[in-house]
């Protein structure tokens, strides 16, 4: 594979520079650009298509259910006298049952004994049965987008509905709707956490159980040891995407800076 330091060699002797013998804390003008325009060529072509070498398999284990007591209040959103809060997460966590309304979820942890959700109760309860079902799951940190019908459940064996639009997602949690056994999912919010399963996996047969999706890396290059980055810096870092197109860019990037 051709490394950082090859592509700069490349670039000057192919402009016809003073050479380069290495990048690594390397002061120089003209090297700190290549290697800065180098990257910038990176970014913008691991975006533009579909590289399979950057098509990445992310598998998310379900198995966080939580089922306890609690004490609700009618109009409040406090849940309170929980025996424990160990393992509820705010807002990786659904709601269910104590006269809670359907799709509320956790959004504070207040102490061991009592939380906040996001919509007020319906009752008031004391010692009520409680469910809190992880929805939400926290994406791959190199994520970029998601490559389509990748994913399943593959306890179930079947392949998940979506990506939802925010008005069926919202027809499906606040109608009445029958929507079968098959869960759908979602992107909301900011990453990391924000991909998002409905209905919330509270039955038993719903966990333990495995989903899986496949997504693009925006980790575009490989370190000397393998690992994969998202910006080259040193002489040995490889691109994973063409480095040909990347001499390309950054020889065509090089004179417009210059102002040829």
């Amino acid at each position: 594979m051709t490394t950082l330091l090859e592509i700069a060699r490349a670039v000057v002797d192919e402009l016809g520079l003073p050479p380069i013998t290495f990048i690594t804390g390397n002061q120089n003008g003209t090297a700190r650009q290549i290697v800065a325009l180098a990257n910038r060529a990176g970014d913008e072509l691991y975006q533009a298509h579909q590289w399979v070498q950057s098509q990445i398999q992310h598998i998310v284990e379900v198995n966080d259910t939580i089922l306890t007591t609690g004490d609700t209040t009618v109009s409040s959103t406090i849940v309170s006298n929980i025996p424990s809060t160990a393992g509820i997460v705010a807002n990786y966590f659904a709601a269910v049952g104590g006269g809670l309304q359907q799709s509320t979820r956790v959004v504070e942890v207040i102490d061991p004994n009592t939380l906040r959700v996001d919509m007020d109760a319906t009752d008031t309860q004391v010692g009520a049965p409680l469910t809190f079902a992880r929805d939400t799951f926290t994406m791959p940190e190199d994520f970029s987008w998601f490559l389509n019908r990748t994913m399943w459940d593959r306890t179930n064996h079947w392949e998940l509905i979506g990506p939802m639009s925010p008005s069926a997602d919202q027809w499906e949690r606040s109608g009445i709707v029958s929507i079968g056994p098959r869960r759908r999912w979602r992107q909301v919010g900011l990453l990391p956490t924000n991909w998002r399963l409905w209905p919330p996996p509270t039955a038993s047969n719903d966990y333990p159980s495995t989903m899986v999706f496949e997504y693009e890396s925006e980790y575009w290059a490989l370190n000397a040891g393998g690992d994969r980055i998202p910006r080259m810096t040193a002489d040995d870092d490889t691109p994973i995407v063409d480095a040909q197109a990347i001499i390309l860019s950054v020889k065509w990037r090089l004179y417009q800076a210059k102002g040829f």
